[in-house]
């Protein structure tokens, strides 16, 4: 529990470490000589063991604060660390995510939380402007960013890593997801495993470096195409963008969105995106789902299932996702197996 009071505040950082169970601390912040804030934190037996040394960190000018253990945050990385315990066991995480909702990158983590049963809210970012960030995301100007509680979270991996800390997240997936599950299989499942195995890492890195960077030159082949993948700025919401916005967005938008997956596929040395995008599912076909329902080698989803899930949906609509999809084959009852998972 963290008790404060304060009217004006500056972003501090304070240590703490607790030498007895069941103690409370307590720490006057100074400024100028003048005690600005009073920070009480109580910590109970159970908790001793979790809470060892401690990061109190205060950076609005509102009266709240967090919570972060030192081992696990930087000075120079504290945007991109979360504490896993500012939410309390059985509460939903407060999370909004910033996207583009035709970024790979945003629907993994959609993907995640989906899939956690964990509600979010979603802001639609201008690619132009990107005036949503702007006012407090300081040089960060990339999506996904994520404010859990308040707290600004830079990237795809770092928000799925931060979201796996939380207590709701936790009890979901093995409380409900896992011991749900009617195979003997499932019990294999962890949390280590479903994110750390070899397994799964090996499939979140070909989700996000191999399948993502292909999609690009399929859904851009042509400036059509890339005008049509834009239109999704005409479906994210009623009073997201305004008339003239949208149309900024798609028209300057899919010339930029051209341009770019021109140069993917020089970097990549690719000729032919289509069949590149073929073998790479095929890929993913032989080598990761194996026959199996989930490239888990479970009858329950890992990580890299989610991951893999995640960046095909971000093209749902567009002629690229039913090449994908109705190719027929193993991805196709694989994708139904996990909508039907995350709905």
């Amino acid at each position: 529990v963290l008790k404060m009071r304060s009217l004006v505040l500056i972003s501090h950082k304070v240590f703490f470490k607790p030498n007895a169970r069941n103690t409370l601390f307590s720490k006057v912040l100074n400024r100028g000589g003048k005690s600005i804030l009073s920070c009480t934190l109580s910590i109970s037996a159970n908790d001793r063991q979790i809470f060892d040394n401690y990061r109190v960190q205060i950076r609005t000018k509102s009266t709240t604060a967090t919570i972060t253990p030192v081992d696990t945050v930087s000075s120079s990385e504290s945007t991109n660390a979360l504490p896993s315990f500012i939410e309390s066991k059985g509460q939903h995480i407060d999370l909004t995510l910033f996207q583009y909702q035709i970024c790979p990158f945003c629907n993994i983590v959609k993907a995640l939380l989906d899939h956690s049963k964990q509600p979010y809210n979603l802001i639609e970012v201008n690619p132009l402007t990107k005036s949503e960030l702007k006012p407090w995301s300081g040089n960060y100007r990339k999506v996904p960013i994520a404010k859990f509680h308040g707290i600004q979270v830079n990237g795809s991996e770092e928000i799925v890593k931060a979201i796996l800390e939380q207590p709701s997240v936790i009890e979901n997936l093995t409380n409900d997801q896992w011991s749900k599950s009617s195979s003997n299989n499932s019990s294999k499942m962890t949390l280590e495993t479903f994110s750390n195995s070899e397994n799964a890492k090996q499939w979140m890195a070909y989700a996000r470096n191999d399948l993502a960077s292909l999609l690009y030159p399929n859904i851009c082949r042509t400036l059509g195409d890339s005008y049509d993948a834009f239109g999704y700025v005409n479906t994210v919401g009623n009073n997201e963008f305004s008339t003239m916005q949208k149309m900024g967005i798609r028209t300057i938008g899919s010339v930029a969105m051209y341009i770019a997956a021109s140069k993917i596929k020089k970097k990549l040395n690719i000729t032919d995106e289509v069949s590149a995008l073929e073998e790479s599912i095929k890929k993913w076909e032989r080598d990761g789902l194996q026959n199996n329902l989930f490239a888990s080698g479970c009858d329950v989803p890992d990580m890299g299932d989610i991951a893999v899930f995640g960046v095909i949906r971000s093209v749902e609509g567009l002629a690229a996702h039913d090449k994908i999809i109705r190719r027929g084959g193993a991805i196709e009852d694989w994708y139904q197996r996990m909508g039907e998972t995350l709905a």
